[in-house]
């Protein structure tokens, strides 16, 4: 009988949509990360035609590694995620093996968090749970600009994004609803390359939000009084946000990362805000989660948040993302088109 090997329990409802198919399910018997080797091994059944894996999970990397043990009736393999930077998807595809995510779903989730990252870094919000929780807030004598920061309402406030899909479009959305209406802010954004219509891209744009919306190259992202990290990890984009980036900003510049810890390069960012280059950062995301240790350089910095990467940590969004990726998985096992493949 053909199987789904599900290598994390997907909830409740996605695995009554896999129950009530004519595949054989191997799930694994724990709540935690299952080994590499059991992957492997499942991996390794003729009989498994699809397979839904974790994001978050190291076992559940497709490498080399991998696809050497992949069975040949491997069909696809989903993504229970958006990114798929974890996916070796053009030696899947070689190997006639579908890739599938979970796109769409979790942009409003994310977005949320966003907005909340963005509160965060400018109202030094981390700086005063921290004071707080160490019983120094009674040695804290008041002043009029004790805890001040840089404010969402600001007149002529410019927000920058390095990357504009789906979710930073619905980061705009919210963003708007703080800003100064008599002074409106504008909107700076970064894409893969400039289109040829690139000015009715960006009038588009302006339109809809009734603010002055423009692509820019990085560097014009040096303009901006908050900087929002939001695109894909690829070779390009790796270690985007560097140094030099950084040194180009506003002293009073906040920087945001939803996207993927390695864009950010974590020293050079803990270096920016020790020397006063940026007023503060906030990050759902860091390079080498989730093993970050209480005394890494950004925990520690009293002007960066750090969050364990909780963008759609939401219940609605998290079931829809577990629908999606088994859907994916059970038409591409059954020979149908993929609800949402990935295309490289």
């Amino acid at each position: 009988m053909p199987k789904i090997l599900i290598t994390r329990n997907v909830g409740a409802e996605a695995m009554r949509l896999l129950k009530a198919t004519r595949f054989e399910l191997i799930v694994n018997p724990v709540d935690a990360e299952p080994s590499r080797a059991w992957v492997l091994e499942q991996i390794a059944d003729p009989d498994v035609v699809a397979a839904c894996i974790m994001h978050g999970q190291p076992s559940d990397r497709v490498d080399a590694e991998f696809l050497s043990h992949a069975n040949k009736n491997l069909k696809v393999i989903s993504t229970f995620s958006v990114g798929y930077d974890h996916i070796d998807v053009a030696a899947a595809n070689a190997r006639g093996i579908a890739v599938g995510h979970t796109p769409g779903v979790l942009s409003d989730a994310v977005a949320d968090l966003t907005v909340m990252l963005v509160l965060m870094a400018m109202r030094r919000v981390e700086e005063g749970i921290s004071l707080v929780k160490s019983g120094g807030w009674p040695q804290l004598p008041w002043a009029p600009f004790v805890m001040c920061g840089p404010g969402l309402g600001a007149p002529n406030l410019t927000i920058g994004f390095l990357g504009f899909g789906r979710i930073a479009e619905c980061v705009v959305d919210r963003l708007l609803a703080f800003t100064n209406k008599s002074a409106p802010p504008r909107v700076l954004y970064t894409s893969s390359r400039a289109r040829e219509d690139q000015a009715e891209i960006d009038a588009g744009f302006s339109s809809r939000w009734g603010v002055d919306v423009k692509r820019v190259e990085k560097d014009g992202l040096a303009e901006a009084d908050i900087v929002i990290v939001l695109c894909a990890l690829t070779p390009d984009t790796e270690g985007a946000v560097d140094a030099a980036l950084l040194k180009k900003m506003k002293k009073t510049a906040v920087l945001v990362n939803a996207a993927r810890g390695p864009i950010v390069n974590s020293d050079d960012l803990n270096a920016a805000l020790d020397e006063g280059e940026i007023f503060g950062a906030a990050l759902d995301v860091i390079t080498g989660e989730p093993h970050i240790a209480p005394d890494h350089p950004l925990v520690l910095n009293k002007r960066c948040a750090v969050l364990p990467h909780m963008g759609s940590a939401d219940y609605g969004t998290r079931n829809a993302m577990a629908d999606l990726c088994v859907r994916n998985a059970i038409a591409g096992a059954e020979g149908r088109a993929l609800p949402a493949e990935v295309r490289v």
